[in-house]
């Protein structure tokens, strides 16, 4: 594993090596080396941006993002099925369906305002911010909302893919479950989230990824409805064999992550819903549920989840 200066050197040369970097956010951490950092605003964000300059500067404007009235958002925590709702949103309106997602939805996080500015309408945008972060009068949000279980997990393995496996599971659910974790950790983003779609309904769309798995087809068809397209039984099913996980999996213009130092990584990895039964130690799982237990989240009841 070398030591933390050995990692140090290595993430510092492979991010300056694709991508634009703010090496004066870096501050040495042991457990987690330089994959997140604390910005101005006590948020945990990566510690580098791929267009458009540093996450320290995308966090202080982010908020003075001229929304326009036809916009989208699809926000979340990552690892929780953006991927999937941008490539069932692309087939609904029936666009470009060659064009690359991260070409259809942008990543709001990773741009600067004036580089947004110039997407021609209607925008999709995609976004791991919290929302004390987002422009106000967003006209249109769909938010997704992961298990914590499985979501530590799908986070574990980003961060694995980053740092060559130098991540530890024991360190990461330990941090997940309590905090500070990226982008202000999964129990604080998905009460904002819920708070969100309580107060805007109609603005708001509130998926849960175990429901998008369990009814593909309910999720095409509500999604359509929401962004006001019209949707028939024959092509939502069309839609979902065309957007299954093994599909958007072997798509390289979806499948593909330069932040890793692995060429083998891959960021679509498995998808499935309970996976965590094969990371959790017994004493971790016990631990986690008794965290949620006594969260404010709504959306999951941690009675219904078993080890």
């Amino acid at each position: 594993m070398g030591t933390a200066s050995d990692r140090v050197d290595k993430w510092h040369k492979h991010i300056k090596s694709i991508t634009s970097y703010d090496p004066n956010m870096v501050e040495p951490n042991e457990e987690i080396p330089y994959s997140y950092t604390i910005d101005s605003r006590g948020m945990h964000v990566p510690p580098f941006n791929t267009h458009g300059g540093t996450w320290s500067e995308r966090v202080d404007n982010a908020r003075d993002f001229k929304v326009l009235d036809t916009d989208v958002f699809i926000c979340c925590m990552p690892r929780s099925g953006s991927t999937w709702v941008q490539n069932i949103i692309k087939h609904i309106i029936n666009t470009d369906i060659d064009q690359a997602t991260a070409e259809f939805t942008r990543y709001f996080d990773g741009y600067s305002n004036e580089q947004l500015d110039e997407i021609p309408q209607r925008r999709f945008f995609k976004s791991h911010l919290h929302y004390s972060l987002l422009p106000p009068g967003i006209p249109k949000t769909i938010y997704i909302a992961r298990n914590p279980f499985d979501n530590a997990v799908a986070c574990y393995e980003i961060l694995r893919g980053i740092n060559t496996n130098d991540m530890v599971w024991d360190t990461i659910v330990e941090l997940y479950f309590g905090g500070p974790f990226m982008f202000g950790g999964w129990f604080d983003h998905v009460v904002q989230g819920e708070k969100q779609a309580k107060e805007q309904p109609d603005t708001t769309l509130f998926l849960r990824y175990e429901e998008m798995k369990s009814d593909e087809k309910g999720t095409v068809i509500k999604l359509a409805k929401f962004l006001g397209y019209p949707m028939t039984d024959e092509r939502a099913k069309s839609i979902v064999e065309t957007t299954t996980f093994n599909k958007l999996k072997n798509d390289k213009s979806t499948n593909t992550f330069i932040w890793s130092q692995n060429d083998d990584f891959k960021f679509l990895r498995k998808g499935i819903v309970g996976g965590y039964k094969s990371y959790f130690s017994e004493a971790q799982f016990t631990r986690a549920r008794e965290v949620l237990k006594k969260s404010s989240v709504t959306c999951y009841n941690a009675d219904d989840f078993d080890f």
